[in-house]
């Protein structure tokens, strides 16, 4: 294995978790190591190089800057992506182009417009634009959709809005052509979607449910477009192309093998860039063409060393790449797959050589000596064989990628093993090689002129038991394990050490490594008894932009306080933040959801919730909308991180809405109105101590005080100066006193008067405030206001989310981007200035 090359992927691969990028200013020195240990040390020279360059090429992405946001900005750039559309707003991506573009590395930017014209991928245009000002930063919660990370993996450096558009050039692609020709003929077919995306790696036209179908079905893989297509390509290319030349010019040199490699790798190209060359498409491209040059040139190369190569040279490529999880899902499957089938050559070799040294005769030369079986014996050896590899492959990438998927989605699927055994046959030698030979006679009908509507009738029909398979198993209600953080963790430590225990024929190591499965038997012990109730409990206060949804954990169960808002039909906080959050955390019993008040950021995802928990106790002082709404409920019941990722796009910019009375219909009562009262919940207390009285507006918000002997928090909604007031004068002798405070109404001016502070005298406030929010807040005289008096203060928006630990007389502070996730990746990305991650 070359050692240059893995020293340069592994220190790559590393770069996922540095809290931080080197200096730029010792570029001059790295190169000159380099340079001096390439010789003598290659693996520290490789590594040396990747630190250098990940920097460098980090430095270029985001070199592209502004001086302030709110300026209009006139640029250049080509629709490469049509992310979304919303009402009469749409979402696109382009590349910026001309002197906007900083040339060796391609940016992009996320553009929403209001009433576009008509637009297509590859269209080239003059914009006036006006920047976001949040360029990439996204909210950050446990369990919720990465979005900035997601942004750098896909090299978006900011967002704004389009004021103005000229058309400067409409000549799209070749493969923008064809799929704009593609999805009418598609539209028809009710599998069309699914045509569509593994003929041309398009799947703009897979709605949300099918998504859900195809996350619940583990069949995903099979739609993006990767290392089993482009074999199966090359492998059908190349048996055509080889029966076609050896019997019509049958020559005796090379020169037939090589045209049909050449063949087989022309195919392999052009499908990868019907694909757009995606991160999947690239690695088995590199791979497969790596194949057919060391076969053209009779070279040796083993399966790993190719591997490697393809893997060194996306990493030069794009290094961000590293950031997808397409990245790690593409490569740990061919890893996994050469693995297996290595250990079962490795097996093979040692059985033939026992025969061997034993004096007997091998298989080949025993069918000799009977010829009435010699073609029996050997196709059925040779048929058994290859199931039992197919089987070997199967259920170890079912267990290795389930947990893969389980790191990036917080689930996994079950029936995946299933499903792909009965799948990836059918694909491998039916619809691929039929769906691709309709696109191609497609295209030579629509160059001729010539009507090609009927040509996909047998892909359509072939692809009828791949759509009956994912409705059958979308119906089982475990066909999606939902996994959370804790689990996870202690199923990777025993996958772990399966693994070597596997592997280490030694007796008393494989005993030290039975430790491993400790954690895993530990927690189903705890799962199957009821937990002990103790004296640690947890408040998280959750990253959801200018709103507030507050969490208290105790022994698995929860109380929420506010859900955060809703924007449109398709975004809610409480599906993108809140639901996501809750699974990671294992939470699977929601006690109380209490609403301060229906103003939408902070009751805008009741009834989300109430979809997701049908059995949780309202506490409100407004009508709720009936559980009924079918969107509602059949998104809340599918929805986690992949689902948040796709809803997270289609938003509409400057959207707002309030959660009333009249906007309900079907209107139900919540179980229990605000008035003062107290419940005793998990060895807790809850304390509803305002309003007396129903009253309309933020100071009609449900004000609450959590607390056991020692603790307290004080949640008061978005209350202002009037009713501040008149809770200092109602409580006395430290009644409001409380060590942990949500800052009312945000940290507006309204709010946080010098009395109220005092009275409750916290140790630490917490401001629920979106990052760069039009608003301000947290206003400057109310942060003030709490430095002048020592208490330390954390914003939501800078910090992301926020979790209290109080465990006896203790209180721990975690917030994500500085204790839980301390990555580069996810520090603040301020507009107007170039993010320097050191």
């Amino acid at each position: 294995m070359n050692r240059f090359m893995c020293g340069y992927c592994i220190t790559i691969v590393s770069t996922m978790f540095w809290p931080s990028l080197v200096s730029l200013y010792i570029l001059p020195l790295l190169i000159v190591v380099v340079i001096t240990a390439c010789r003598r040390f290659p693996f520290i020279a490789g590594s040396l190089l990747a630190i250098g360059w990940f920097s460098v090429f980090y430095s270029l992405l985001m070199s592209w800057s502004t001086d302030e946001y709110g300026k209009a900005l006139n640029i250049e750039g080509e629709i490469v992506s049509l992310v979304s559309s919303n009402r009469d707003w749409i979402s696109v991506d382009i590349v910026l182009l001309g002197l906007n573009s900083p040339q060796i590395v391609q940016s992009k930017l996320r553009l929403f417009w209001q009433k576009p014209p008509k637009v297509s991928v590859g269209q080239r245009w003059l914009l006036t634009i006006k920047p976001k000002p949040k360029p990439i930063t996204s909210i950050l919660n446990q369990g919720g959709f990465n979005q900035q990370k997601n942004f750098l993996a896909k090299h978006i450096i900011a967002k704004g809005s389009v004021i103005s558009a000229e058309l400067i050039e409409d000549s799209p692609s070749y493969r923008a052509q064809l799929i704009a020709q593609l999805k009418p003929v598609l539209k028809s077919y009710s599998s069309g979607d699914l045509i569509l995306a593994l003929v041309s790696g398009d799947k703009s036209l897979i709605s949300k449910a099918r998504w859900q179908e195809l996350r619940s079905s583990g069949a995903g893989h099979l739609f993006a477009i990767s290392g089993l297509h482009l074999s199966v390509v090359s492998m059908w290319l190349l048996l055509l192309a080889r029966l076609i030349l050896y019997r019509l010019v049958p020559i005796n040199s090379r020169r037939n093998w090589l045209i049909c490699l050449l063949v087989a790798g022309i195919g392999a190209i052009f499908y990868a860039y019907l694909a757009g060359f995606a991160v999947s498409t690239q690695r088995a491209l590199v791979m497969l063409i790596g194949f057919i040059v060391f076969s053209a040139v009779s070279r040796y190369s083993s399966s790993w060393e190719r591997l490697l190569y393809a893997l060194f040279i996306i990493l030069v490529i794009d290094p961000l790449s590293i950031l997808s999880a397409s990245f790690w899902l593409s490569f740990s499957a061919l890893a996994i797959i050469l693995l297996t089938v290595s250990r079962a050559n490795a097996v093979t070799s040692m059985a033939n050589a026992t025969v061997l040294t034993s004096g007997a005769e091998p298989d080949n030369q025993l069918a000799k000596q009977a010829p009435s079986k010699s073609y029996f014996k050997p196709n059925k050896i040779k048929l058994y064989n290859g199931l039992k590899m197919f089987w070997a492959v199967q259920w170890r990438l079912t267990i290795a990628l389930g947990i893969i998927q389980a790191i990036f989605f917080a689930g996994t699927s079950v029936t995946s093993l299933l499903v792909n055994m009965l799948l990836v046959p059918w694909f491998s030698f039916v619809l691929i090689p039929i769906s691709l030979l309709s696109l191609v006679s497609f295209m030579a009908f629509t160059a001729l002129g010539l009507s090609g509507y009927w040509l996909f009738e047998l892909s359509a029909l072939l692809m009828e038991p791949v759509v009956v398979v994912l409705a059958i198993v979308t119906e089982f209600s475990f066909s999606w394990l939902v996994i959370s953080d804790e689990l996870l963790a202690v199923l990777i430590v025993a996958s772990i050490g399966c693994f070597l225990m596997l592997n280490i024929k030694n007796t008393h190591w494989r005993l030290v490594l039975s430790v491993m499965l400790l954690p895993l038997i530990m927690y189903g012990g705890l799962r199957l008894h009821s937990p002990v109730i103790n004296n640690r409990w947890q408040v998280h206060v959750l990253d959801v932009g200018q709103g507030l949804a507050v969490v208290i954990e105790q022994n698995k169960r929860a109380v929420i306080y506010d859900t955060g808002a809703r924007y449109g039909e398709t975004f809610s906080y409480a599906e993108r933040a809140l639901q996501p959050f809750l699974v990671s955390r294992g939470i699977s019993d929601v006690d109380y959801l209490v609403v301060s008040h229906s103003d939408n950021d902070h009751a805008g995802g009741v009834n989300y919730m109430l979809a997701s928990y049908s059995s949780v106790k309202v506490i409100a002082d407004f009508l709720l909308k009936s559980n009924t709404d079918e969107s509602s409920s059949s998104s809340a019941k599918t929805s986690l991180r992949s689902s948040s990722a796709n809803s997270s796009q289609n938003k509409a910019p400057n959207q707002s809405q309030n959660v009333s009375q009249s906007q309900y219909k079907n209107s139900n009562k919540p179980d229990k109105a605000c008035r003062p009262h107290k419940l005793d919940w998990q060895h807790l207390q809850l304390d509803f101590i305002a309003p007396n009285q129903p009253q309309k507006g933020n100071n009609g918000s449900c004000v609450l005080k959590v607390s056991d002997d020692i603790n307290s928090l004080l949640l008061t909604g978005d209350i202002e100066k009037q009713a501040e007031l008149a809770l200092v004068a109602e409580f006395k002798d430290k009644q409001l006193q409380s060590r942990l405070l949500i800052a009312p109404h945000h940290g507006s001016n309204t709010s946080s008067s010098a009395e109220f502070i005092d009275a409750v005298a916290p140790e630490l406030v917490v401001f629920p405030a979106g990052f760069n929010n039009r608003y301000g807040f947290p206003k400057q005289k109310v942060a003030e206001r709490y430095q002048h008096r020592n208490i330390p203060s954390l914003t939501t928006g800078l910090e992301g989310q926020v979790s209290i630990i109080f465990n006896q007389q203790s209180m721990k502070v975690r917030t994500y981007r500085t204790d839980l996730a301390p990555f580069w990746y996810n520090q603040v990305f301020r507009f107007g200035q170039m993010q320097n991650p050191e």
